[in-house]
């Protein structure tokens, strides 16, 4: 297995990690940004701002980048013709945009 790169390391979870106000705050993150017209109908750097966001400001449970790779990678692997996905953490990150 790949070793993990500490600059891809989340914010650390605090003991409040939902449900207050962070969510919203995401939201104000991405549209601050200067390339707000750049990210908007482009599922992969929606997600990269959610990571940016992650990593630099608070703790998010999300599926992220790496994450979201593997499970990627063994769906076109596997090619199930049938998948069952009981999500949350942002719904597994929109079901990392519809792979």
């Amino acid at each position: 297995m790949a070793s993990f790169q500490d600059s891809k390391a989340y914010q650390g979870k605090t003991e409040t990690f939902f449900d207050d106000g962070r969510e919203v705050e995401l939201l104000h993150f991405i549209h601050s940004k200067p390339d707000i017209e750049n990210i908007r109908d482009s599922p992969q750097k929606v997600l990269a701002a959610i990571d940016e966001y992650a990593r630099t400001k608070k703790y998010l449970m999300n599926v992220g980048e790496d994450k979201g790779r593997i499970v990627s990678d063994l769906i076109a692997e596997v090619k199930p013709e049938t998948m069952v996905s009981v999500l949350d953490a942002m719904a597994a990150t929109a079901f990392l945009t519809i792979i």
